[in-house]
Formats: C-alpha cells, sequence, structure tokens
C-alpha cells in the first residue's frame, strides 16, 4: 500500500512540474532586447509598416512598453510575434521588453503558431494571403518530403486557416505555378488582386492556345492547298516526278 501510494505521489509530483515548468516558460520575463533577433522566415510573412512603428515607438516614448502585449519568442530569442514593437523599442533606446517564451517542436510547428496568431488579429490583404499560402505550402512539401502527414494541407483546411474558400485556394496554387514574375510581384505589391492576377492568367493561357491553333490552322491550311495542287496536276495528266519538279 505504501508503495502504492508513493508511486501516486511520485506521479503527482511530475504533473505537477510539468505544470510548473510549462507556467515558468510561457510566463512574462523582462528580457534583455540585445537577447532577441528577427528570423527571416517568420519576419517575412508580414511586413512591418515603418508608419506603424513609428506610432509605437511614439507611444512607447508616452507611456513604456504596454506589458499586455509582449514580444513572443521560441527559446533560441527568434521573435515570432511583436516584430513591430521589437523595431519601436530598439528605436527608442529601451533596453528591457516583456517576452513570452514558447516551446516547439520543430519550425513549421513555430510557424504555424504565427500564422494563426496573425489570422486571428488581422484583416488581411490578398498579398499577405498569397504569401502565407506559398508559405503553408511549403510546409506541406516540407512535411512531404520528411514522410509525415500532409493532412492539415488539404484544400479545406487551408480555406479554413486563411479564411478563404477552397476555390480561392486552387486559385492561388494556379497562380503560384503559372503565373510570370511580373504578375506576382503585382500581386505581392497589392497591384492586383488574387482574382485579377487569376484572370491574367487565364487570358494569357487562352491567348496562347489561341496562337497555337492559329499556327496549327495555318500549317493545316498549307497541306490542303498543297493537296489540292497536286490532284489538280494529276487531273492534268501529270506524273508525281513531273509534280515534285514543278514545286
Amino acid at each position: 500500500m505504501k508503495f502504492f501510494n508513493k508511486k501516486i505521489g511520485t506521479s503527482f509530483e511530475t504533473a505537477k512540474q510539468n505544470i510548473q515548468n510549462k507556467f515558468d516558460s510561457e510566463r512574462i520575463q523582462m528580457v534583455e532586447i540585445s537577447k532577441l533577433k528577427f528570423d527571416k522566415d517568420f519576419k517575412e510573412l508580414f511586413t512591418q509598416e515603418p508608419e506603424k512603428v513609428e506610432r509605437i515607438a511614439q507611444d512607447m516614448k508616452e507611456h513604456g512598453f504596454d506589458k499586455s502585449q509582449p514580444i513572443i519568442a521560441t527559446k533560441d530569442g527568434s521573435i515570432l510575434d511583436g516584430n513591430s514593437r521589437f523595431m519601436a523599442a530598439n528605436q527608442i533606446g529601451i533596453k528591457y521588453v516583456p517576452v513570452v517564451y514558447k516551446d516547439f517542436a520543430d519550425k513549421n510547428e513555430a510557424l504555424k503558431y504565427e500564422l494563426h496568431l496573425q489570422l486571428d488579429r488581422r484583416n488581411l490583404s490578398d498579398s499577405e494571403v498569397f504569401v502565407m499560402f506559398k508559405k503553408l505550402e511549403e510546409m506541406k512539401q516540407s512535411a512531404k518530403s520528411e514522410g509525415k502527414s500532409t493532412e492539415d494541407f488539404t484544400d479545406a483546411k487551408l480555406a479554413e486557416q486563411l479564411k478563404k474558400s477552397e476555390r480561392q485556394v486552387q486559385k492561388m496554387r494556379e497562380l503560384s505555378k503559372k503565373a510570370d514574375e511580373q504578375t506576382l510581384n503585382k500581386v505581392a505589391s497589392g497591384e492586383l488582386t488574387i482574382n485579377q492576377a487569376y484572370s491574367v492568367v487565364k487570358e494569357f493561357k487562352h491567348l496562347k492556345n489561341y496562337k497555337t491553333y492559329e499556327k496549327s490552322s495555318i500549317v493545316k491550311a498549307e497541306f490542303n492547298k498543297g493537296v489540292k495542287f497536286a490532284l489538280d496536276e494529276l487531273a492534268k495528266g501529270k506524273t508525281a516526278e513531273e509534280i515534285l519538279a514543278s514545286l
């Protein structure tokens, strides 16, 4: 009985320690700003508008860094959420900032977490949605190459995550495969919406098919003309050798 109670006590202590460790790792900590860093994969998902950074910096000058909006970072200090706040704090010389560290199994898990945070918070432009779609597609290919499940990357799941229809997801996939660099750049800059860019790609495909058809029609017409000439010459009593010699 004592052994049984001891076993329960040990399990309870382990569970308690696990909870404590999670709490310690995810509580807000004041961290020296130099210990944080940008990660290209996280930072490039969303642009940091200079005007927004400036507004945050001015607010921080007056009120300090709002501790209810800590920077979210991975264990190695890579910033997942709060790039604009980090830039603003650096700009006005704040030395310590509130940070919550998160632990993830791998980088894809961290990226999924960041996407989830931003999608819940922002009304995304088409250019931002397209960037996120491409990142999710990269994650899908990465999972596939590593022999992992891709069930989180079906069109239905992507549509749910991006808050778009499955048809929009399919359009983005076709765009990423078939659009030229100029069209993709226009989507990235916000000059074209996803639907407009898709229409450009479809129109180009239609035009290309038409030109191919037109070319094949010319070749066919010339062939038919040649056949008719040969038949007419044969009807006049000429031999095949004579017809070839006259061509």
